[in-house]
């Protein structure tokens, strides 16, 4: 009799964590852009290369990491990215990036050694995480090469109010990366009209 009593509150207490247990939660970071006007579209057949896409040690894993303070940070177990970072990065980007620029082909790192490539944008991100304030925060440096030649290399830094939840601090980071995807754009096109210039 003990024994089935012991083995019906074992039962109960497995069944109170198990329905007290948080359901584990996936995001995808996006980058919204609309149609570009038609007087900033690249040349048909511009291939932009995109990539080599670097992530610090700290989001190189799939929890969400937020900032508790200045020198403390909390691995979020029961909000992970849905795919590797670096991934969802590239594919938001590449996206965006070929609706801004009206282009068809935007490939992405490592590509093959025989695909030639007009425009290639790499970039380190530095930073990306909710700190401590409240704020969804993107820190990126990045490079923009035509040719294997340099043309600029810049910071991008955006903080967005990321509001209550992590959908909402996830939805802060997606519109920190539409901005820098529209940077990226602008650079893209410079460039563009300064080649079309040079005889």
């Amino acid at each position: 009799m003990k024994h089935l009593m012991y083995l019906s509150m074992l039962l109960s207490v497995l069944l109170l964590n198990a329905c007290s247990h948080t359901p584990m939660q996936f995001y995808m970071l996006s980058a919204e852009t609309g149609v570009p006007p038609a007087d900033t579209v690249l040349p048909a057949g511009t291939v932009l290369g995109l990539g080599p896409i670097h992530l610090p040690a700290y989001l190189d894993r799939p929890q969400l990491v937020t900032a508790l303070s200045e020198h403390q940070y909390q691995l979020d177990e029961n909000n992970r990215w849905a795919e590797r970072l670096d991934e969802n990065i590239a594919r938001a980007l590449g996206l965006s990036l070929a609706k801004q620029l009206g282009i068809e082909q935007v490939v992405r790192y490592p590509w093959a050694p025989r695909q030639t490539i007009d425009y290639q944008i790499s970039f380190d991100i530095l930073e990306l995480h909710q700190t401590a304030t409240g704020q969804s925060r993107l820190a990126v440096q990045w490079q923009l090469k035509k040719a294997e030649q340099a043309v600029i290399g810049k910071r991008f830094e955006c903080s967005e109010a990321a509001g209550k939840g992590v959908e909402a601090s996830v939805a802060a980071q997606s519109r920190c990366l539409t901005r820098f995807s529209a940077e990226l754009a602008d650079a893209v096109r410079q460039a563009a009209q300064k080649s079309a210039l040079i005889p």
